[in-house]
């Protein structure tokens, strides 16, 4: 279990369980968890 998981979703049953998390994420096409999405901002 990751203490510092960076997920704002605290109340999630896979909440800081890195590997379960990704590999629910990746059924069925959903997106990314939180962590692994990367955010663009304007310059």
């Amino acid at each position: 279990m990751v203490e510092n998981c960076s997920c704002p979703n605290v109340n999630c049953p896979r909440h800081g369980k890195c590997e379960e998390c990704v590999a629910f994420h990746r059924e069925g096409g959903k997106k990314p968890p939180v962590c692994l999405r990367i955010e663009w901002t304007e310059f």
